[in-house]
């Protein structure tokens, strides 16, 4: 299925609505040929439709947050200007068909460079997952900027036949209503899966389907959320670097992979990828190619038909032999506590003689207490002791997809 055009209905910050169509939309501006650009605008559908255009007409589109100086003066070194802008041709690799930047949560932001078997290859494999679920309606909550975005939000939609509903400023009962009846996709993030949630009724969804990535759900939410909405969910894990990696369906406790996607781990057990859709070229200082297959910074237990995620490197503390990812931790406070958010960072310091701690951040309307914490872990983690620091905080700062920043 293939749609011949696609419309696009927007609602702008005023809470106006409109409706227009791909073709027309693309036809309302002009392109200046060049082999690659960086793109902004007004809107969201007519970001939408310049990716378009730019994808049609050759031109590499170069993704990222222009509040990120480093990246913009990095991608000006190239020879890439803006869209509307004359240019010398680029310094990216002959290939290059996407350049998307790593969000910069943990470090300054990796350019990951894509061929255009990279794009097409991964949009095929989303297509083929949904394409019998008949869609009617894709709602999109993410920014372009990164890949995620950029496949599930810009480019499936118009693979899938359907229209396209973008919102300025969504809140979580928005997704209760922009459906309006229609066998609808919503392209999220965890973070509006959680906000959901938090509403007080639930409501009937069983005509639309969550598409979650940029982070992970923990088994428990997934439960209570399709339990709350009638809903199903679909969570994709990937990185920009690799592009998708496996897909994990409700409740499902192993992640699968996409098609042609091969999974194994190294001797420490960490992830190794060998994918159609991994990067050709990192962008970092300078251009290098990215080696094939990748190793990635993910544990993860192999399975007979997929993997469990146990958590990243960085997001996984070691304790007494025993494996526990903050990500746990942080859901465990926030739901037992009261607590707003809660932030979590591993202290790794080799001249200690005991095992690794934390340093918590909390955004909390009351005090909580240290033993109140400790309390909390000795209860679901009986077997073990959890040192940390605790601290108190406004706000936890996050990136342009509602993630965490760990630095």
């Amino acid at each position: 299925m293939k749609s011949t055009d696609t419309n696009i209905i927007y609602i702008n910050p005023k809470g106006e609505r409109s409706e227009t169509s791909l073709s027309d939309l693309k036809a309302s501006f002009s392109l200046i040929q060049k082999d690659a650009a960086t793109f902004d605008a007004p809107d969201k559908p007519m970001l939408f439709a310049l990716l378009h255009k730019a994808v049609e007409a050759g031109v590499t589109p170069v993704l990222f947050d222009p509040k990120m100086q480093i990246i913009s003066e990095r991608v000006k070194s190239l020879g890439i200007t803006a869209y509307e802008e004359e240019a010398l041709p680029s310094s990216l690799p002959k290939d290059a068909y996407a350049l998307f930047f790593t969000s910069g949560t943990t470090g300054i932001p990796t350019g990951a460079i894509k061929s255009k078997q990279n794009i097409q290859g991964e949009l095929d494999a989303l297509t083929e997952l949904f394409l019998d679920e008949a869609f009617e309606r894709v709602i999109v909550t993410v920014p372009f900027i990164h890949i995620y975005g950029f496949l599930s939000g810009v480019m499936l939609p118009e693979r899938l036949g359907c229209e396209v509903l973008f919102k300025e400023e969504y809140w979580p009962q928005d997704l209760l209503k922009l459906h309006e009846g229609k066998k609808t996709l919503v392209v999220t993030t965890p973070v509006y899966i959680k906000s959901l949630l938090r509403l007080k009724r639930g409501s009937d969804l069983s005509n639309v389907v969550f598409l979650s990535s940029t982070g992970l759900l923990l088994e428990n939410e997934v439960q209570q959320f399709q339990e709350k909405y009638n809903s199903r969910v679909f969570q994709l894990f990937g990185s920009t670097e690799t592009g998708g990696i496996a897909i994990k369906y409700g409740m499902d406790t192993l992640w699968r992979p996409l098609r042609d996607v091969y999974v194994t781990h190294n001797s420490e057990g960490v992830m190794v990828v060998d994918s159609p859709y991994l990067s050709t070229h990192l962008l970092e200082e300078k251009i290098t190619t990215l080696p094939h297959p990748y190793t990635t910074t993910d544990i993860i237990e192999l399975e007979e038909d997929g993997f469990v995620l146990m958590g990243r490197l960085n997001e996984i503390i070691k304790i007494s032999g025993k494996r526990i990812s903050i990500l746990e931790l942080e859901a465990l406070l926030e739901k037992h506590l009261n607590i707003t958010e809660a932030l979590i960072r591993i202290v790794r310091n080799s001249a200690r003689l005991k095992d690794e701690s934390l340093e918590i951040a909390l955004v909390s309307k009351i005090q909580i207490e240290q033993g109140e914490i400790s309390a909390l872990f000795k209860k679901f983690y009986p077997e073990i002791n959890i040192n940390f620091e605790l601290e108190s905080v406004e706000k936890i700062a996050k990136n342009s997809m509602e993630k965490k920043v760990r630095k």
